[in-house]
């Protein structure tokens, strides 16, 4: 049964990965855009799993991403 955490989880997941592709054919912003996005979901669902070593890679990185956004 697909939960709406796993949904997320998932959502997730094809955002890093087609960020990696976009990086792969230089479209930066699209890879920008989507690496937040799908870390964004992966924190989330690290903090409703309760999953302090995921929840910690994914809010640094989220972080580590806005920094470049707005600097």
């Amino acid at each position: 049964m697909l939960t709406v955490l796993n949904a997320l989880k998932w959502i997730g997941t094809a955002c890093v990965i087609s960020a990696a592709g976009a990086r792969s054919f230089e479209y930066h912003n699209v890879d920008l855009i989507l690496s937040i996005v799908g870390a964004s979901l992966w924190g989330y669902a690290a903090y409703k799993m309760e999953d302090k070593a995921l929840l910690a890679v994914n809010g640094f990185i989220t972080a580590i991403l806005l920094y470049g956004v707005f600097k």
